[in-house]
């Protein structure tokens, strides 16, 4: 879906709607042609993870900048904030993951594969293959499910994934993931 400001587009992975017209997470992954202002999700945490192209610049005003200059190293920050990205050189494409911050806690994290890794219990988690490929999900392909479950790579390959873990407030406390 194209942005309202021309900059870019978006590519939605997947999303869990709340009763309203807010969804209690977003997974997406954008193409961003241009320098510009980011659209504001207030209420949300954000995390944000450059996968290709030389990087951006976040530059959140008052709370200062994010440098997304290395590939596959996740960024966080308060969809509150006013963001502009200044691109370094050229388009660049990343992952995101958008949490309702009222209803859930959340982290986002990059991990090499050479091994089955278990997914603790307690999170719902999504997993991202973003280079080689595992049992049961190629390259692009995103894995949804409630922890604990296990992801291996496929035989005599090496994989890397982004894991987004998704934590209720109910089932939460006061612990952040």
């Amino acid at each position: 879906m194209p942005w309202r400001n021309g900059g870019g587009t978006t590519t939605e992975i997947a999303r869990e709607p709340l009763a309203s017209d807010r969804f209690l997470y977003r997974v997406s992954i954008a193409d961003v042609a241009t320098d510009g202002p980011f659209s504001s999700f207030a209420g949300y945490d954000r995390h944000i993870l450059l996968i290709e192209g030389e990087g951006m610049t976040l530059d959140c005003g008052a709370q200062g900048r994010i440098e997304l200059t290395t590939l596959f190293a996740p960024r966080s920050f308060s969809g509150d904030w006013e963001v502009h990205g200044t691109l370094a050189a050229g388009p660049v494409r990343d992952f995101n993951l958008m949490v309702d911050r009222a209803e859930a806690c959340s982290s986002l994290e990059v991990h090499v594969l050479e091994a089955p890794l278990e997914l603790p219990a307690g999170a719902l988690c999504l997993v991202h293959v973003l280079e080689g490929a595992l049992e049961g999900a190629d390259h692009g392909d995103t894995l949804v499910g409630e922890a604990p479950f296990t992801i291996t790579p496929r035989a005599s390959s090496v994989a890397r994934v982004a894991i987004a873990r998704i934590v209720r407030r109910a089932a939460a406390g006061a612990h952040a993931v």
